[in-house]
């Protein structure tokens, strides 16, 4: 059986299985990243449903009935009402130096960028998008490749949005989660200028949230870090191979699937010509194929049959 030489467009699809068998697989930094995920998930409603009774305990709904109500009769002049998913907290607290003072905290709902690609980093590969784009700047240079797919998932969630036929702003995912968790505050758009007085017990609550939503960014690079490190020493073995039944003998070890099947016809077929026998082999049935077609033309436009007669 011949065998299949490796060149550099081979050795990147070999590549490529091995990273989606490594992004498969059940490791540990994947069910920390899955883990976080359904973590946020569990407590993400309930949080907003504290913020929300927070939020109304100090701005009463009455209260914002009434501005609205004067909106309503004044226009401008009657007040501002805005509806917000970012909140500022406060609480009292004793400093290192034993005097009083206040400890702050910002609790953001909103669909921020690296929160985004961390979250939905299934959907952004499914739709051929890059969610590690950002991880991957060496020494802080970015390739053209960044500002592309920084471009697409701008688009994609809404940051940089396009409008309808009609001139409308279309609806995007990032204003679909944020209006999701949008709560009427008395105020304009400025989260920063509305503090909220909280107990130190409530306030630890929100922080542990806070820490729920940064463990999604972070186990997703940790998660990202595993697999680059595996695909640094694939590369580099990769690169040493000379035919692929050393790449598959290594799947083997790994008790990955690796079959022939993923090298393409076209690319195949460059391959063949290392082997004289393969290529002689391809030439004659091309010219094979090609004496069936003009005999099937001749046929069909009446010159065999005249041959014939």
């Amino acid at each position: 059986m011949t065998k299949i030489k490796l060149n550099a467009e081979k050795r990147i699809q070999i590549g490529n299985e091995f990273e989606t068998f490594f992004r498969n697989k059940d490791s540990k930094p994947k069910q920390e990243w899955l883990g976080a995920i359904s973590n946020f998930d569990e407590h993400k409603n309930k949080i907003h449903n504290l913020c929300n009774q927070i939020v109304r305990k100090h701005q009463p709904q009455e209260d914002v009935d009434t501005i609205k109500r004067m909106i309503s009769k004044y226009g401008n002049n009657g007040g501002d009402i805005f509806n917000d998913h970012c909140f500022y907290f406060e609480t009292p607290t004793i400093n290192d130096d034993g005097e009083a003072d206040t400890k702050s905290m910002n609790v953001n709902f909103g669909l921020t960028r690296d929160f985004a690609c961390s979250y939905f980093d299934k959907e952004l590969r499914a739709s051929g998008k890059d969610p590690d784009y950002q991880n991957k700047s060496e020494n802080g240079k970015r390739s053209p490749s960044y500002y592309t797919s920084e471009n697409e998932i701008e688009k994609y969630f809404g940051w940089r949005s396009e409008s309808s036929g009609s001139g409308k702003r279309n609806s995007t995912i990032k204003d679909d989660w944020d209006n999701g968790y949008n709560i009427e505050v008395i105020g304009t758009s400025y989260c920063g200028e509305r503090r909220f007085k909280v107990d130190s017990e409530t306030f630890e609550v929100l922080n542990q949230f806070v820490i729920m939503q940064e463990k999604v960014v972070d186990t997703h690079q940790r998660f990202y870090d595993y697999i680059k490190s595996k695909m640094d020493k694939i590369r580099l073995g990769l690169k040493s191979y000379k035919y692929f039944d050393q790449a598959k003998e290594l799947a083997d070890k790994l008790g990955m699937v690796l079959n022939e099947t993923i090298l393409d016809t076209e690319s195949s077929m460059a391959l063949s010509i290392y082997n004289p026998s393969a290529l002689a082999s391809l030439l004659a049935d091309s010219d094979e194929e090609d004496n069936k077609a003009d005999i099937i033309a001749q046929f069909k436009s009446g010159k065999l049959n005249q041959a014939i007669n």
